[in-house]
């Protein structure tokens, strides 16, 4: 085919604008892992949210990053495009594989891009900006699938056709690695035979004793008697939170064997001595402001509000919320201002801090600690575990 050095050319560009875009995600990315009490610079409301998008169950394929991937094609874009770019060489075969590769990422692209709208209703502006380069990359590359000879060993119908391929391959391969869950699993023996290392990663999870775990149990919901309790420490600024909250409420909803129990771990100095830093500075008032409202009967229902306001926490919405929960709001101010409620939430802390608590959200079921948060569907497999094959007591 003959060779286009300005196509090229904007091809690694465009590829090395990629790498730079998901560079920064990933890094991201890998803050939000590993330290649950991290907030990106674009966290900018509880729907334009790139922690929420990037600690969703859909931020990872195959447990690799989404972005670890966006950075491996475009760093293998460019390597493609660079013989072109630089030496106005162009190869047939390198051409046909940027060709397959452009169309498969913008196939991947779409897949990811409709299950953060549909799905997950949030908007990641660093997943939006590795949109747009692949959306450029494509404008740019996929012509040149046009350029191919009609005749030749490597001819126009093999790069339409590598084209084609790339791209519904990774529509269908991304839809199905991203958005799969595990199989619906009655019996422990199923789960030893389809997931043994979420067998044996759960049952090495460590355990406490499940009356120190739940304390006194304030907020709770699903039947007292329930065989499985899910306590959460939570932290109602804390995106990865409002995750687990949503899987939670879905369990409760279609399942009557659970009771939850909500208790509260702050990332704010206010109320918890652990942190050296303010990384949620609302949070302590949030959770103050929570327990005003179980005064007055109506724990969940403003517990239900604050994480769907993530970024309106701050005094004034909080009363807005009391409003809209139709809260007695001379009660709920005389509440907010007693020294009192912030040492109720403080007790809180200081039990997770005895548990081994660090970072928000950690689970207990029946006692046993998870550090971050179960995909949805594990819910499940855990709970079929405590009920068949229960951890002895102590």
């Amino acid at each position: 085919m003959a060779a286009s050095t300005t196509r090229h050319r904007l091809a690694l560009a465009i590829a090395l604008a990629g790498v730079l875009a998901s560079a920064v995600t990933l890094y991201v990315d890998q803050r939000i892992a590993s330290d649950a009490g991290y907030t990106s610079f674009c966290n900018v409301s509880d729907r334009v949210n790139c922690d929420v998008v990037l600690a969703s169950r859909y931020g990872r394929v195959l447990d690799i990053p989404v972005a670890a991937w966006a950075l491996a094609a475009f760093a293998s874009g460019a390597l493609l495009a660079l013989p072109g770019a630089v030496l106005g060489m162009s190869s047939g075969l390198a051409d046909l594989l940027l060709v397959a590769l452009v169309s498969s990422s913008t196939g991947f692209t779409l897949v990811m891009a409709a299950l953060a709208a549909f799905v997950l209703n949030a908007l990641c502006l660093l997943c939006l900006s590795i949109y747009v380069v692949v959306a450029a990359w494509a404008f740019v590359v996929l012509p040149m699938a046009a350029r191919f000879p009609t005749k030749g060993t490597l001819r126009r119908p093999a790069a339409y056709g590598s084209a084609v391929a790339g791209f519904l391959l990774a529509l269908s391969v991304g839809g199905w690695a991203v958005a799969r869950v595990p199989a619906v699993l009655g019996t422990i023996d199923e789960i030893r035979a389809e997931d043994p290392r979420f067998l044996e990663y759960y049952q090495n999870l460590p355990r406490s004793a499940a009356d120190t775990v739940t304390g006194a149990g304030v907020h709770t919901k699903g039947p007292s008697d329930a065989p499985v309790t899910i306590v959460e420490f939570s932290d109602f600024q804390c995106p990865a939170c409002e995750q687990a909250f949503q899987d939670l409420h879905d369990l409760l909803r279609r399942r009557n064997d659970v009771r939850v129990v909500f208790r509260h771990f702050p990332l704010d100095q206010q109320c918890n001595e652990r942190m050296t830093r303010g990384v949620h500075p609302m949070a302590c008032l949030a959770a103050a402001a929570a327990e005003c409202a179980g005064q007055q009967g109506k724990f969940w229902e403003y517990h239900d509000l604050l994480f769907a306001n993530q970024s309106t926490l701050e005094r004034e919405s909080l009363f807005a919320h009391a409003r809209a929960t139709t809260l007695d709001l001379r009660a709920f101010r005389t509440c907010l201002d007693d020294p009192a409620t912030m040492e109720g939430v403080r007790e809180d802390v200081r039990a997770a801090d005895a548990l081994g608590v660090d970072s928000t959200p950690t689970i207990f079921v029946n006692g046993r600690r998870i550090d971050g948060a179960l995909g949805r569907a594990y819910y499940d497999y855990a709970i079929i575990i405590e009920t068949q094959h229960p951890a002895p007591a102590g």
